[in-house]
């Protein structure tokens, strides 16, 4: 009988897992830069499904449905490419008036602030050319953004985002390919919001004769913001 309760427990944690994977938490690996500061390649993540409710079985409406907040990392998927996720900072909601002149944010006709940062080591992947900053205002939290130094030409919109839909760009703007290009997301295509880094791999720097790439341990279990 043993093997019989033996093989129960298993099959129960197997279970449970498969549950947790598909209801609560999904694991994802940053490929690129798009996201630098607040994601790193090499980045693994994540991301909790239930941020914006609970997703019904075999469909994509929700229960105890919320509505993402502007400045919220999320994971989705675009309409176009159905089998391909991405992950982007939440910039505009439905109904807000988005637009960008001089490489510079106006929402709902207010132009955000713009706070120089230095940042610690590595995080500006080329201070020579990029500038961090810090991106704050129209009601929302601030966050990091990496812009090329003496950009004028990044004019964007106006553009309202339509019901039941976000505007999505990456923090690292000028490397990013975001809803500046291929426009907005509905927000039913979103699979969960980025709340960890249980993992971070830098593949530039390795060691072992250049095998194995090193860990960056300050961020092995952060919170992602």
């Amino acid at each position: 009988m043993a093997w019989r309760q033996y093989l129960l427990t298993v099959g129960v944690a197997v279970l449970a897992a498969l549950l947790v994977r598909h209801f609560v938490l999904t694991a994802y690996k940053v490929p690129t830069g798009s996201m630098q500061p607040a994601l790193k390649p090499g980045d693994f993540i994540f991301s909790l499904r239930t941020a914006y409710g609970l997703k019904v079985p075999f469909g994509s409406r929700r229960i105890f449905e919320s509505q993402p907040e502007r400045g919220d990392l999320v994971v989705f998927t675009y309409p176009h490419q159905p089998d391909v996720n991405y992950i982007k900072r939440v910039i505009a909601l439905p109904g807000d008036r988005v637009q960008i002149r001089n490489n510079r944010l106006i929402l709902n006709g207010e132009p955000l602030r713009y706070e120089p940062l230095e940042g610690a080591p590595g995080e500006n992947p080329n201070p020579g050319f990029f500038e961090m900053f810090r991106e704050s205002g129209a009601g929302g939290k601030p966050w990091r953004v990496i812009l090329e130094k003496g950009a004028q030409d990044r004019d964007f919109g106006p553009l309202v985002v339509p019901s039941g839909e976000i505007f999505l760009l990456g923090d690292n703007r000028d490397t990013s390919d975001d809803s500046r290009y291929w426009g907005t997301v509905p927000v039913s295509q979103i699979q969960g919001k980025a709340v960890l880094i249980w993992l971070s791999l830098d593949w530039q720097n390795k060691w072992a004769d250049n095998r194995f790439p090193r860990v960056r341990w300050r961020r092995v279990f952060s919170a992602v913001h």
